[in-house]
């Protein structure tokens, strides 16, 4: 791990990996800000801002329900301007891990509130973190936890497994087991389940008799984490992943050995710490990158396992990140420059031109949602189809980055169809300075009307404001040409602006992360 960044472009990439975006000014501020980098990471795990608070502000405001709109109103607001940037990019890197979605989940108000479980735990330790998720109400009706039973003979009932597998699948230790370097452990030629079917009907022994708590009004409460029934545990002897769990426990006791059991598997520092990398920094780590990560989750040099904090910041200031070295082709040791970085998320390449332009609400009551965001970018923060999420971790385009067994998940919801969807959105961005009285966001295009007759300047404000100094010169290039070619066809300043930033958020400059 290093422990500075003193160069205006690493500081700038890094901005990208951690927060949605850099605005005007954050790299110097980085650059500058006192501590160093160790200073800024304190400043941001002090900072918090939740989201069901001003998701109910908004819809009180509006007069409306606290609906999909109102929620989705808060994440805009939290997201573009919120002083917490690397908790709420954290939050969104582990709202596509211990997926809720309102596909089967709660409304605006339960999912607003899950959130915000993930926010306020996004640097406790993972146990913590664990915890929270399994216990709050969202989950529990997403994954059917709320309700499960102990068997019950008479009338042919069991308890509901749903929860019990997708926690060992997809929140802590997955499918394989895994070697220190995210590896799978191999019996021979075949990988070995970390699992059994055993080991999840059991599990689901365990975490039977919980339900929702009640609210004031005495109806099911979508905030509250959820109580323990006593009469519906089932309080026998049970065996999960080789402990044994004693008869006789309460459901508290017994869910608190199941997440210390999770918690302390040699998979789960390995599987987390390699989802959250892909999240967050690039797609394909390569196994000393993944290594690194896990064995700060096992211990932060202060002997604590789990400590969120100190892993976020591991996988944020890797030396890999710094020399651009990726997994190389074929799963081969060594390393690949070709392979670094990752496609960028359509919602978080939505909030790095936002936050680029410095884009503003037009009605002081709330940030609007984008209607559709769903259907159009395929992906909207907790409206994910299935607990799988938006895409497979795993998951790799035919053509070259499968024959070359690398992974670009963000792939697995960017179609010709979706590309067409997203760039129009992306428009309407743009063209969101024109018609205030009519659109819900705006931005300032003066600084660029100012430039339009001078390409050089033009470019460099490009450059600075929009790619803080990382555009590549080949897209320098075009969109110089593209810009002069448009004044000697006395094509107006307005149709110049568009034409230059739509070609910019089509690029793969634009829509890459490095």
């Amino acid at each position: 791990m290093v422990t500075t960044i003193n160069d205006p472009e690493q500081a700038a990439k890094f901005l990208y990996r951690s927060t949605f975006g850099p605005k005007n000014g954050d790299v110097e501020k980085l650059l500058d800000f006192d501590g160093g980098i160790d200073g800024w990471f304190e400043d941001q795990y002090a900072r918090q801002n939740l989201h069901l608070s001003l998701a109910r502000k908004v819809a009180d405001d509006t007069g409306t329900p606290l609906n999909e709109s109102a929620r989705m109103s808060a994440w805009w607001q939290r997201s573009l301007v919120g002083g917490d940037q690397l908790r709420q990019r954290v939050a969104y890197a582990l709202s596509q891990i211990f997926v809720v979605s309102n596909n089967g989940g709660p409304g605006g108000e339960g999912l607003a509130s899950y959130y915000d479980v993930l926010v306020r735990n996004a640097f406790e330790r993972f146990d913590v973190l664990l915890k929270a998720v399994t216990l709050h109400p969202a989950m529990g009706q997403f994954l059917t936890l709320a309700g499960s039973r102990a068997h019950d003979e008479q009338n042919n009932t069991y308890p509901d497994e749903n929860y019990a597998r997708e926690v060992m699948q997809l929140f802590s230790i997955g499918l394989w087991e895994l070697k220190i370097n995210g590896q799978p452990q191999l019996d021979g030629e075949k990988t070995k389940p970390a699992y059994t079917q055993q080991d999840v009907e059991e599990l689901a022994r365990v975490l039977t008799g919980w339900r929702k708590d009640k609210d004031s009004d005495g109806k099911d409460s979508n905030t509250k984490p959820m109580v323990n029934n006593a009469d519906w545990h089932d309080d026998g002897a049970k065996s999960v992943l080789g402990v044994d769990f004693p008869a006789g426990q309460s459901a508290e006791q017994d869910l608190d050995q199941a997440i210390k059991v999770l918690y302390e598997h040699p998979n789960t520092p390995v599987f987390i710490s390699r989802l959250l990398i892909q999240r967050l920094t690039i797609s394909n780590p390569r196994r000393s990158y993944i290594e690194r990560v896990a064995r700060i989750f096992i211990d932060d040099g202060q002997g604590v396992r789990g400590n969120m904090k100190a892993v976020i910041k591991a996988i944020l200031l890797d030396e890999d990140l710094i020399e651009g070295h990726a997994m190389a082709d074929y799963q081969g040791f060594g390393f690949s420059t070709r392979n670094f970085g990752k496609v960028k998320e359509p919602v978080i390449a939505m909030t790095n031109l936002c936050r680029a332009l410095n884009v503003k609400s037009n009605d002081p009551r709330r940030w609007w949602d984008f209607p559709g965001l769903q259907s159009n970018f395929g992906q909207a923060p907790l409206q994910a189809p299935s607990v799988f999420n938006f895409y497979e971790p795993d998951y790799a385009p035919k053509g070259e980055v499968a024959n070359k067994e690398l992974t670009a998940p963000e792939f697995n919801i960017h179609s010709m169809d979706s590309m067409r969807r997203i760039s129009n959105k992306m428009w309407d961005l743009i063209l969101s300075h024109r018609y205030t009285n009519e659109r819900h966001w705006t931005w300032d295009r003066s600084p660029l009307e100012n430039r339009v007759d001078k390409p050089d300047e033009y470019m460099a404000w490009i450059n600075e404001r929009i790619f803080f100094g990382l555009m590549s010169d080949e897209l320098h290039h075009y969109l110089k040409d593209l810009l002069i070619d448009m004044t000697d066809k006395n094509i107006g300043d307005d149709r110049r602006t568009f034409a230059t930033l739509f070609a910019i958020q089509c690029s793969p400059d634009f829509r890459c992360q490095e």
